[in-house]
């Protein structure tokens, strides 16, 4: 039996361990078992971390018990983006060239969302977007479409700083950024139209993963008369089919599925930020 002199929070992070390399979750007493506990000290240290939502528990008779959607969301955040980039290349090189226009993938952290990786297409003009740039909350249309999907409290962080009113057309008002919210919310898409700078327009769609939600966002960026050659609807279809190898990816990345639980230089127009 594992010794009583072993500090509290070591046996917190033993459990949780123990559930991370489980393909199917892990019973009270199969962590007793695997971190040398008694049965009802297990229990009252997986009751702990699902009341704080690390971990999550099927239900029924017997509880499976699987890493919560609080701690899967904090392996997200905190990882590296060298992979990231890596891994979703080829598909942001693909839909730039499909596009003709700049194609980048966005992350949120704590309440902030940034840039993580880009594409520009190989010929014609784009807008040129850089990895780690942090996005407007009230303007970016991949801020947008991450942040509609986010609890009032993470809401209220990104926009309590005075909002800048960057174009005639940008929104400050914060009844007007939820309205925003709320319309990105039902559409399933984001835009921003002249909004950081005139002339200029994005589109970007959420991207949800199970037990994580909504992190991520695929968006295009360039100038207004070339997205719009295009319907919109058409454009959003592009980047949600897009999304869908992108999403699998970022599950790859993740601990074990949970089906148990709930459910060269080339031209540019400038340097640009990210919409």
């Amino acid at each position: 039996m594992e010794s009583k002199s072993t500090p509290p929070l070591e046996r917190y992070f033993r459990a949780l361990e123990s559930i991370a390399v489980s393909a199917d979750g892990l019973s009270a007493s199969d962590v007793a078992e695997c971190c040398n506990l008694p049965v009802a000290t297990a229990h009252r240290l997986l009751q702990n971390l699902q009341r704080s939502e690390l971990i999550a528990s099927s239900g029924g008779t017997r509880k499976e018990y699987q890493l919560g959607d609080r701690l899967l969301r904090l392996l997200h955040a905190g990882s590296d983006t060298g992979w990231l980039s890596i891994s979703v290349q080829p598909v942001l090189d693909k839909l730039a060239d499909e596009l003709a226009d700049t194609c980048y993938l966005a992350r949120l952290v704590g309440h902030r969302v940034t840039s993580v990786a880009w594409a520009p297409p190989s010929g014609g003009l784009r807008a040129y977007v850089v990895p780690g740039h942090a996005l407007a909350a009230h303007v970016a249309a991949s801020a947008k479409a991450i942040l509609a999907f986010q609890s009032k409290d993470v809401v209220d962080k990104a926009l309590a700083e005075p909002l800048a009113k960057l174009t005639v057309k940008t929104k400050t008002a914060r009844k007007a950024v939820d309205q925003d919210y709320r319309a990105i919310r039902k559409d399933g898409y984001a835009t921003c139209w002249d909004e950081m700078e005139i002339g200029m327009g994005a589109i970007a769609v959420p991207i949800r993963l199970p037990g994580v939600g909504v992190m991520y966002s695929l968006g295009v960026a360039g100038l207004i008369d070339r997205l719009k050659r295009r319907p919109l609807s058409e454009t959003v279809e592009w980047l949600r089919s897009a999304a869908e190898p992108i999403a699998r990816t970022l599950q790859i990345r993740q601990p074990a599925h949970r089906p148990s639980v709930r459910s060269g230089k080339r031209e540019s127009l400038g340097a640009r930020t990210p919409m």
